[in-house]
């Protein structure tokens, strides 16, 4: 690779895939560095110090049992208005939890805007309603666009009615076992986990933490959006 060995490095280092390498340098007019060239080097004796930063290969999930028998009044996606449907504009966002070494136990809420793919996150003391509506306003009130939130049915959004109002913003429900009706936040929530695996204590990582993995992830390039 060359001189630009310490530049593929450096962007390596920073959990980018030898994909997005290679799309970002033929954006900027950079020589052309294939995404084999790269592989071929991380599986070189020079490169493999950084294999480490390579995304494995994702377990296959079980299927959940999240109910939302006892969440009532919801407002179900196929009432969410249309332009949350385009991606054209931003302020729709996808909201879930990533649960910790047991569903009741420290967690993060994240929210992914559907038009920028843009994450917001916080760390939660407990993975309930009430740590949700306690979280989730600070990111209504910090001046990004809110115009819509969908979520899945696990009942740390049980209290929605309630985050409702606080956020001003109108609460959807996915359909159960339809993860796909989410899918900006069920695969920016997998890249996380490249940070956090499963079962992992969130009760032992800090803020400062959680927000260098999030602003690691929202500036790395998405191929969706072409940059």
């Amino acid at each position: 690779m060359g001189a630009s060995k310490e530049q593929v490095e450096t962007l390596l280092a920073k959990y980018w895939s030898p994909e997005q390498v290679e799309g970002r340098r033929k954006l900027e007019g950079d020589p052309p560095i294939s995404r084999m060239t790269i592989y071929r080097y991380l599986y070189s004796p020079r490169g493999a110090g950084y294999r480490k930063y390579l995304r494995g290969p994702g377990k296959k999930k079980r299927a959940t049992r999240k109910s939302h028998s006892r969440i009532h009044n919801q407002t179900m996606i196929d009432q969410r208005p249309e332009e949350a449907e385009s991606r054209k504009v931003a302020g729709h966002w996808e909201g879930d939890t990533i649960q910790g070494q047991t569903r009741k136990e420290a967690c993060v809420v994240t929210l992914v805007d559907r038009a920028t793919r843009y994450l917001i996150a916080d760390l939660l003391p407990r993975c309930n309603a009430e740590s949700v509506n306690r979280s989730v306003p600070q990111f209504a009130d910090s001046g990004l666009p809110f115009k819509t939130v969908t979520v899945d049915n696990g009942m740390e959004f049980a209290s929605h009615a309630k985050l409702q109002k606080k956020i001003a913003t109108p609460i959807f429900f996915a359909e159960g076992r339809n993860p796909w009706q989410r899918g900006s936040n069920e695969n920016t929530n997998g890249l996380l986990r490249q940070f956090f695996p499963k079962k992992t204590d969130f009760a032992a990582h800090s803020s400062a933490q959680l927000r260098w993995a999030v602003e690691l992830l929202n500036n790395r390039p998405r191929k969706c959006l072409r940059i």
